[in-house]
């Protein structure tokens, strides 16, 4: 289906990837505004999450999902707030939507009539246990790389009643081996969040190749960030869960389903935030 064009802005990837020179007018601001995005964090409850745990942490992306600013003294609450209304935080909300809504297209489409869906990236995943609810049907494999978004999603499961219909799998995605011992097999695999922050792409190519061959799911829902006027910020400023800068790679979309075709899927659905900044794609197995 015609999906436009889509443009990755600038800076390159290969330009946030180097640090900028110590005297540079830019160096002096990114500089600054680490040291106060740092000193935010004292009183920033979402700044604090962010530098302690990581900006694409679960729980970051659990704080930016409630969407309710709280901070130590009301400064704290209002730099708190000035954080959850950055644009990359509301495309963060709205993908959420936008995903529930592809997933429950995936639901309906699904004709084996007792659906699987396997999160691989799961974090928190409120948008897989809203569909859970909405299908009783279905059930899930909720799976992710770091143990503590996997005790997060299985506490949220229980809080909503369905532990019962999940399976959690702590599980790297982009393994082979992983993937082939997903049990039962899934029919709908979910990716959110995920290639974004790994930028590598022959390794997301041979993903592709890896869930068709050891997987085979019917349908695919996935994210991928197309653009972003905040990238940089993120970059400079931002850490993720490991320490380092969030350096995350802007890919075009027709890239991602030219990889997805050539391991036979292609797509049925697209959606886009209002911001642009991400695509939520649904792709079919080739007829």
């Amino acid at each position: 289906m015609p999906t436009g064009t889509d443009t990755v802005a600038s800076p390159t990837f290969l330009e946030l990837q180097r640090e900028l020179a110590v005297l540079s007018p830019r160096a002096w601001r990114f500089g600054a505004l680490t040291l106060a995005s740092r000193a935010g964090a004292l009183v920033s409850e979402g700044l604090r999450i962010g530098h302690r745990y990581g900006f694409d942490s679960g729980l970051f992306m659990a704080h930016v999902y409630e969407n309710a600013p709280r901070g130590r003294t009301r400064v704290g609450t209002a730099i708190d707030r000035r954080l959850l209304a950055r644009r990359t935080c509301q495309a963060f909300r709205e993908i959420r939507v936008l995903a529930r809504d592809a997933l429950d297209e995936a639901l309906a489409a699904d004709a084996s009539g007792a659906p699987v869906i396997a999160d691989l990236a799961a974090g928190p995943a409120p948008y897989l246990f809203e569909a859970l609810s909405a299908h009783p049907a279905a059930v899930a494999i909720v799976a992710d790389i770091d143990p503590v978004a996997l005790a997060q999603a299985r506490a949220a499961a229980r809080n909503v009643g369905l532990e019962g219909r999940a399976t959690f799998v702590n599980a790297n995605a982009f393994e082979r081996t992983a993937l082939a011992e997903l049990e039962p097999r899934p029919t709908i695999v979910i990716e959110l969040g995920l290639y974004g922050i790994y930028p590598d792409d022959a390794m997301i190519e041979r993903h592709f190749r890896d869930l068709a061959e050891t997987v085979s799911p019917q349908q695919i829902v996935l994210n991928v960030q197309t653009e972003n006027p905040e990238i940089e910020h993120i970059a400079r400023v931002w850490r993720n869960a490991r320490g380092q800068r969030c350096v995350w790679r802007l890919r075009p979309l027709e890239l991602i389903l030219r990889w997805a075709g050539a391991a036979g899927y292609e797509a049925a659905s697209i959606r886009a935030d209002r911001h642009r900044i991400y695509r939520v794609a649904r792709l079919e197995r080739s007829r």
